[in-house]
Parts: structure tokens; C-alpha cells; sequence
């Protein structure tokens, strides 16, 4: 239980009254039990490389009557990397890249989107042959201030190097791990595939309480195949594994440092001695995320507590997003593009409390668009009806184990909304959203105004200009 002092700190900051942040942290956080990884069935599509991150001419076209592409012209890379945050010592964000990527191409050494680590002779798991990774040195801090393009802000985040120790390898499928080498190999995205040139948006994602880096790896490998880099980084105190082992951070001061690490992510990506930056439009960024991360993200811009505000990012997406514990008058002060995407049967974000509370209250954010789906329960929006199938795997840590077979148990089955008609609809309004706000679509403007039976049976949606 946090102190006295810790919660006049929150009152004096805005944010929320402690009656309310108790209730959102000590009972509905913590049953944010979330589904977990495998991606949106499909195949790897080939398109345009992109030269210059705007709309490719494959979706320029999507008017009123259309759908977006699904998938779009892209082929998807992907590179797990590691980024430290010389600001807080010892914090290590193991990080998931998803990128637009040439097609066609198997990835080797010289074109990978960043360098190589170099590989140790050795085995692990199952027999399947594995290096020991022994990791570039991370390349010196970034000087104190403004050299990542923050107003007023140090940057912190080092050059990211390639993070070793999984399963996926160059041209092959990428994998997306529970926990250990348990997981599911992507239908979709390759590893080390050729970047296309760029440069692109980028989305930074963050993940719910007790969650992963890759439990949306579908929108992730979604957005990559539209032309946007996607760079989701593990919250370390507050993953499924961290969870698991007892080593859960205070859910108060994991707020302030999720907010640290999505903006410890963008300083390292665009920073001018990162191989990756050529490949990024700083001047487009976005932030999504989903649940307790829908929060992280919507804050962003803003900041939160001891976190300053982030204001290169330019649009955010809160899926499920946590916001209760937010006053009015915090909510007013956020003026970027937001938006919404929740379910009408969520019984722990719940629709009422958080976005259709958070859509009239963001009173200063210009436009905001809230998509509600009808059916659809909290993890409708990750892969926790995949996940359960690993749980045969004699490795996942039974505290694990019962937390996915609960969380499927309570999502999977009707007369609740089958998970890959959610992720479709996620699909198309996250996207439409983005290509609207970040590259200024009219297509994709036009493509939300129509309607939700547009985007998918039951879904509701509202703009705000």
C-alpha cells in the first residue's frame, strides 16, 4: 500500500483522487489478465518498398465504399532488439520491431534492419539448435538535452542493439514468445527481412498490466504491412513472466516508468547514430496501446507525474485503455488526435467508466473517433483464444498457466465475439485512423466517416471534429 505522501503526489499532479487510482490500481489492473501472441493468419504480402512513408497507391484509393487492404502492399521484417535508458540504470527494454519490408527477399547479415550479434556455439530447447548471443556494445548515451527533438526534455535511450537468445532466425518466420522458447511462429512476418528504403511513421506500442510486447503482434505485423515502423518494448515490472515470478512493480510507479519507456524507445530510434533511423519519420509518430497501456499512451503527450510529456508524439490509440482513473480536467488538457477502440461486454475496462467516459471528456483533442464494438469483452483484442492451445507445453510456470486458461475461459466462447473478427475490426479502424492523422488521407477519412457497419458487424462509431 503506497503511503500518504505517494498519494497527495497523485492528487497533486491531477491525476485522479486516490479513492479512485486505489480502485483502478489494487482491484482492476491487476485483473488485467491478457492474451498473449500469435498473429493474424496470412500470407506475407510483396508491394512497394516506399520512399517516402506517404500512402502507397495499393490504398490511396480506399474511398466509403471499400475496405482497407488486409493486409496492406507491405511485406513485414522483424527484429527483437535490446534498448537501455541511461536515465534509469539497469532498465533494459527488450523491444519487438515490426517494419515494412522488401518483397520477397530473405535477410542475411548485410541487410538486416540493424547489425548482427554474434553468435556463440550452443543448444537450448527441445533440440532446436540455438546461439548464445554475445551483443554488440551499446553505443554511448545520447547528450543530455534536445538531441532526440524533445522540447525541453533530456533524452534518454540508448542506440538499440540486436537482443539474441530466441528462436527466430534470418528468413525465417519470426517468433513470438509466452515465455522461453514457447510460443507460435508468425504466419506472416519474417525475421531480418530487408527493410523497405522508407522512411516511415512510427507506432509505439505498449502492452497491458502483466502482458507482452507481442500479445497484438496482429495489428503490429497489420500496421508494419500498411508502411508504419511498430516498436513495442516489454515493460519490465509489469510482463506475464515478471507477474508470474512475484516481481510485479507498484502499479503507481510503473505508470511513470511505462511512460519513461515509450519515450526511451523514440529517443533511441531516431536518433541520427542509430542504423534504423533513416528508416523513421520523426515528424510522425504515434502511440498505441491496450489496456493499462491504452493509458500509457493516451498520457503520452501530455505526461504523467514524474514522466514529462513526449510531445513528438502526434496521435494516440488507446484499445481498452484504462482511463477511469484520469479526471476531467487531465483528460481536457490532451490535444492530440485520440483514438478509442473497446468492447460493450468488458467487465474489467469497462466501456461506461473508461472510453465512452474519455471520448466526452477529451474535450481538446481534435478529432477523436470512439469505435465500440458490440460483444466484444476486454481480451477480444489480443490472442489469448491461440494462446490457450500452448498450455500443453510442460515449460510455461503453472501461476502462468492458470492466468491464460482463466482469461480464454472468460473470452473465447459465445455468445461473445469471435477474437479474429475483433482483430479485424482493429485492423481497419486503427489503421484508417492512422493513415487519416499521420499521413492526412482523405480516403481513410472518408472510409470512418461512413460508419462502423463499414468497418465491422456491431460496431459503433463516433467522430468528433
Amino acid at each position: 500500500m503506497l503511503g500518504s505522501a505517494a498519494w497527495r503526489g497523485v492528487a497533486r499532479h491531477g491525476i485522479a483522487t486516490s479513492r479512485r487510482w486505489r480502485r483502478a490500481t489494487t482491484v482492476v489492473l491487476p485483473l488485467m489478465v491478457v492474451g498473449l501472441v500469435q498473429p493474424w493468419a496470412g500470407t506475407a504480402p510483396g508491394g512497394p518498398a516506399g520512399t517516402d512513408g506517404k500512402v502507397p497507391a495499393a490504398s490511396a484509393g480506399v474511398g466509403p465504399t471499400a475496405d482497407p487492404p488486409q493486409p496492406g502492399p507491405w511485406a513485414v521484417g522483424y527484429r527483437t532488439v535490446r534498448i537501455a535508458d541511461p536515465r534509469r540504470p539497469g532498465r533494459q527494454l527488450i523491444t519487438s520491431l515490426w517494419y515494412p519490408a522488401q518483397a520477397g527477399a530473405v535477410a542475411g547479415p548485410a541487410t538486416s534492419l540493424l547489425p548482427r550479434t554474434i553468435d556463440l556455439p550452443g543448444t537450448a530447447g527441445a533440440g532446436r539448435p540455438q546461439g548464445v548471443a554475445r551483443p554488440i556494445p551499446l553505443a554511448a548515451p545520447i547528450p543530455a538535452v534536445g538531441s532526440a527533438g524533445r522540447v525541453g526534455v533530456a533524452a534518454g535511450g540508448s542506440c538499440p542493439e540486436v537482443a539474441g537468445g530466441e528462436r527466430g532466425r534470418a528468413g525465417q518466420p519470426a517468433f513470438y514468445p509466452l515465455v522461453g522458447d514457447v510460443g507460435f511462429d508468425s504466419d506472416v512476418a519474417v525475421t531480418d527481412a530487408p527493410p523497405a528504403p522508407g522512411p516511415f511513421p512510427l507506432v509505439v506500442f505498449s502492452h497491458g498490466s502483466a502482458g507482452s510486447r507481442v500479445q497484438a503482434a496482429y495489428l503490429m505485423e497489420a500496421l508494419a504491412s500498411h508502411g508504419y515502423v511498430v516498436a513495442a518494448p516489454d515493460h519490465p515490472g509489469d510482463t506475464m513472466v515478471d507477474v508470474a515470478a512475484g516481481r510485479a512493480e507498484p502499479q503507481l510507479a510503473m505508470a511513470v516508468d511505462r511512460s519513461r519507456d515509450l519515450s526511451a524507445v523514440i529517443d533511441a530510434l531516431t536518433d541520427p547514430s542509430c542504423a534504423v533511423r533513416p528508416r523513421i519519420r520523426p515528424d510522425q509518430i504515434a502511440a498505441v496501446g491496450f489496456s493499462f497501456g491504452g493509458l500509457t499512451a493516451i498520457v503520452s503527450s501530455v505526461g504523467l507525474l514524474a514522466a514529462p510529456p513526449d510531445p513528438r508524439v502526434r496521435v494516440s490509440v488507446g484499445i481498452a485503455a484504462a482511463t477511469a482513473p484520469l479526471p476531467a480536467a487531465f483528460l481536457a488538457r490532451i490535444r492530440v488526435p485520440t483514438l478509442l477502440l473497446a468492447g460493450t461486454r468488458d467487465p474489467v475496462v469497462t466501456l461506461d467508466d473508461n472510453a465512452g467516459r474519455a471520448f466526452r471528456e477529451l474535450s481538446s483533442s481534435r478529432p477523436r473517433v470512439s469505435a465500440t464494438v458490440t460483444d466484444a469483452t476486454h481480451n477480444s483484442f489480443t490472442e489469448i483464444c491461440r494462446q490457450d492451445g500452448l498450455l500443453g507445453a510442460a515449460r510455461i510456470p503453472p501461476v502462468l498457466r492458470l492466468r491464460v486458461a482463466l482469461t480464454a475461459a472468460v473470452t473465447c466462447r459465445p455468445p461473445l465475439l469471435a477474437a479474429p473478427a475483433a482483430h479485424v475490426v482493429a485492423d481497419r479502424t486503427v489503421v484508417a485512423f492512422l493513415d487519416w492523422q499521420v499521413r492526412g488521407d482523405a480516403a481513410s477519412q472518408r472510409y470512418l466517416a461512413v460508419g462502423g457497419q463499414r468497418v465491422g458487424p456491431g460496431v459503433v462509431l463516433r467522430v468528433q471534429r
